[in-house]
């Protein structure tokens, strides 16, 4: 009710597979870098361009756009389609690679939009092994779901992805500026 905590089903679920995530950025930011009692009086000088501020603004950012789910729709010109929004993880073994998608928009127009959120200081760039693992992804779901939707890949970044021969794989991009002003 305090809007603290969201809950969404994975895809093909309606109730078995619920997952909860913390949503308040606030709370995330405190357990974060306030809880821990740091001594370092110019902690944010020395750990602007850490991993664990670059993880934490990763996962903002990720969160950030699971919650602007209609700026997306509006973005992605699918406003008036009927859609669930859930998230999908791979039901392979512990021993075999698994996949996770965060965010889907199954749409009732028979097309599924697999998106990638992607966190990054300037354009974001697919390359060769990227490229593959996100080919693996999507070959992963739509053999273990069965799906004989179409699946669209959509890429969510801060400020685009760089034109290169990978970035045709994409069918659809949105940058942060129209999570805000869509």
């Amino acid at each position: 009710i305090s809007g603290f905590i969201r809950s969404y089903y994975a895809f093909g679920k309606k109730s078995r597979g619920t997952v909860y995530q913390l949503i308040d950025f606030f709370s995330l930011f405190y357990l974060q870098f306030m809880h821990k009692k740091n001594r370092d009086e110019h902690f944010w000088l020395n750990h602007i361009d850490s991993s664990v501020h670059r993880t934490w603004s990763g996962y903002t950012f990720e969160l950030l756009a699971l919650t602007h789910i209609d700026a997306i729709k509006a973005a992605l010109g699918i406003s008036g389609v009927s859609t669930s929004v859930c998230s999908w993880r791979s039901s392979k073994n512990a021993s075999a690679t698994g996949s996770q998608i965060d965010l889907l928009i199954d749409r009732n127009d028979n097309i599924i939009n697999i998106c990638e959120i992607k966190y990054s200081q300037g354009k974001f760039t697919i390359d060769k092994s990227y490229a593959q693992n996100l080919r693996n992804k999507i070959d992963t779901f739509i053999a273990e779901t069965k799906t004989s939707k179409a699946i669209h890949l959509t890429m969510i970044t801060t400020y685009g992805i760089v034109q290169n021969e990978y970035s045709s794989m994409v069918q659809s991009e949105i940058t942060m500026d129209e999570l805000f002003f869509n």
